[in-house]
């Protein structure tokens, strides 16, 4: 069931668009050319045929935004829903924007096969039997055009974010278009042991800014790899390779292998799963690890708390994922 901001702004939203894509490439064929309104308002477009629905949260006064931030939700969770703000850590993007002058945007996967019903998204593994089949990069590339045109901002200040499957959907993406973006994070999101053919194996053609974080203690997304939420056993989800792995891919990616990273440490809620420890590796694109002690599949927050289960494990509460996000993203800006 949506939440009362999503089934409001459904209720009072009624667009839909038609875009058709080619292949990985995305040709628009009808474009929103004006600003979208103020505060968040639900749309759908139809993307090769098929209606795709995203949440856009524009900051109240603003008249041209700084960036736009792409939020991408995790499997089998709760979609759109994610952008209830106090409710979801991935909500605070919101919070974030409304403070730093950057829209936000929510799309919304479609439906697993082993979900009753509920989104998840089509990323690069190989040996998910339990996906939808859904073209997912070819529905971020429109979104991430047409909203970018609407407000005139390049590539540069455009930024993708995702937990979980949207993490994992976010590196593919980048797989694919790293031309399209400025950078991206991911939180608990590790890449895949059997990756599709194509740019999900070869990687991208070009570097890209990317922020990870992973707790060591993740029953999800296992932070030493393995089947994805295997709860039932099968491994129908597939596999991933360990958050060091990686780590390392990206750092491969990004020319950085031998840079030594700068390391830090923050532990202000003595009370969580423990510290996080921040990696960093310096360059012309970055990469900026977190590796959460102790902590499980949750994202990591300060100000939204996500109870402690057998399933997610305990929540890292010493940084805001969405703040230290944002401040990476921020980073990467050309300078004025």
């Amino acid at each position: 069931m949506l939440s009362a901001l999503v089934a409001a702004t459904l209720a009072c939203s009624n667009v839909t668009q038609q875009i058709n894509t080619a292949s990985s490439t995305s040709v628009l064929t009808s474009q929103q050319l004006t600003p979208y309104p103020k505060g968040a308002s639900l749309h759908n477009i139809k993307v090769n045929g098929i209606t795709r629905k995203f949440l856009i949260d524009v900051p109240e006064d603003i008249d041209v935004p700084r960036a736009i931030v792409f939020v991408l939700h995790g499997g089998g969770g709760e979609g759109l829903n994610i952008s209830t703000v106090g409710r979801f850590p991935m909500a605070e993007f919101r919070t974030v924007g409304d403070r730093e002058g950057f829209i936000v945007v929510y799309p919304e996967g479609l439906p697993a096969r082993d979900r009753q019903g509920l989104a998840g998204w089509t990323d690069c593994r190989a040996d998910n039997s339990v996906s939808s089949g859904s073209d997912d990069v070819g529905f971020l590339a429109a979104l991430v055009s047409l909203i970018g045109t609407a407000y005139q901002l390049p590539s540069t200040h455009l930024f993708m974010a995702g937990s979980s499957n949207g993490g994992q959907m976010t590196q593919a993406f980048a797989f694919h278009h790293p031309e399209m973006l400025g950078a991206i994070a991911s939180s608990v999101g590790s890449l895949p042991a059997s990756p599709l053919p194509g740019p999900c194996t070869t990687g991208p053609s070009e570097s890209i800014p990317i922020l990870l974080s992973h707790g060591t203690d993740d029953p999800q997304m296992p932070f030493g790899g393995g089947c994805v939420a295997n709860i039932g056993g099968g491994c129908n989800r597939g596999r991933v390779v360990s958050a060091e792995a990686t780590l390392e891919r990206w750092l491969t990616i990004n020319n950085l292998t031998t840079t030594e990273p700068v390391q830090s440490t923050v532990d202000v809620n003595f009370a969580d799963s423990g510290p996080a420890q921040q990696f960093l590796y310096t360059g012309p694109s970055p990469v900026e690890w977190w590796r959460l002690d102790g902590a499980g599949h949750a994202s990591p927050s300060k100000s939204v708390l996500v109870t402690t289960s057998r399933i997610a494990g305990i929540q890292n509460r010493d940084i805001e994922f969405a703040e230290v996000a944002w401040t990476f993203f921020k980073d990467q800006l050309p300078l004025k």
